[in-house]
């Protein structure tokens, strides 16, 4: 048996722990319940769009006209749509397409504005000022109208749905990455990596970034979600992902003619467009408190 004064000694051990950074960010966001309950239903909701497809035994596409608008069941358990597809199989297989698209989007938005937002910041002046003054002139552009024209135009598959939203959301991390730059520019280790002889490309990429990813992975989960709620609205349009393809989005915009006699066809989709924004969020704000101590007190 440990004596009292052992006791104490322990305790006193872990009071004056050193803890580094990551240690004490993790730490603050285990302690956010919401950012816990936002990360492990965004994870179940990828393992389940991913890895549920090889196990599901009825085809997204497939028509069965003596199965048309069945109720939730158990043997379908979401229900059946207008021509008889299984609604569960194309929420899943819906949901593979919705949140790529908002994962790879927000992966393509997030390099341009981290690239621009730090040769903004790193350069400062006159490079600064044109490369901010396009941000504000992005800024300006009215996204939605733009993003429908566009989809009319060309009938987007989901390769261009991540192109164009990627191309259209990038500004808000520009700033952000700037603001980081701006700051870190100014500190020791960058003064000594120039004078160790590391070029400007090295100094930004191998030394600036790692230190402002914290800010960066922030701004990319939010873009996640703005980016599968563009997807979703642009597919309810009838302006992004084209049926038979199987998205959220569209699964809505099919279910606006049967909202009174089979509202299962418009709930289900919404939910998991809810569900999934919904928890994107909460892992972000979790992001955030845990990396700015004044907040996660």
């Amino acid at each position: 048996m440990k004596s009292k004064k052992d006791k104490k000694n322990n305790l006193k051990e872990e009071e004056f722990t050193v803890r580094s950074p990551f240690q004490q960010s993790l730490t603050r966001f285990k302690k956010n319940k919401l950012a816990i309950f936002g990360s492990s239903v965004l994870l179940i909701l990828i393992l389940i769009v991913m890895i549920l497809p090889f196990f599901i035994k009825y085809d997204p596409d497939v028509i069965s006209l003596s199965s048309i608008l069945k109720p939730p069941s158990l043997e379908h358990l979401f229900g059946t749509d207008d021509i008889g597809r299984d609604v569960f199989t194309r929420i899943i297989y819906g949901g593979r397409v919705s949140i790529s698209i908002g994962i790879f989007s927000a992966f393509a938005a997030i390099t341009i504005g981290s690239v621009i937002g730090a040769i903004s910041g790193y350069y400062g002046g006159i490079i600064d000022s044109i490369l901010m003054r396009f941000t504000d002139l992005a800024l300006t552009i009215p996204v939605m109208p733009l993003l429908m024209i566009l989809g009319a135009i060309f009938k987007p598959n989901p390769f261009f749905l991540i192109i164009i939203i990627g191309l259209f959301n990038w500004m808000s991390t520009a700033r952000l990455v700037r603001g980081q730059f701006l700051t870190l520019r100014t500190l020791d280790f960058v003064t000594a990596a120039r004078a160790l002889g590391n070029n400007d490309f090295r100094i930004i990429f191998l030394h600036i970034i790692p230190n402002a990813f914290a800010a960066i992975i922030i701004s990319a989960t939010l873009t996640v979600g703005r980016a599968i709620i563009l997807e979703s609205v642009l597919s309810f349009l009838g302006v992004g992902i084209n049926p038979p393809t199987a998205s959220w989005g569209n699964m809505l915009q099919g279910a606006q003619s049967y909202i009174m006699t089979a509202p299962w066809l418009a709930i289900i989709p919404g939910m998991f467009i809810l569900f999934t924004v919904l928890s994107i969020n909460f892992l972000g704000d979790g992001l955030t408190d845990a990396t700015d101590p004044r907040r996660g007190m």
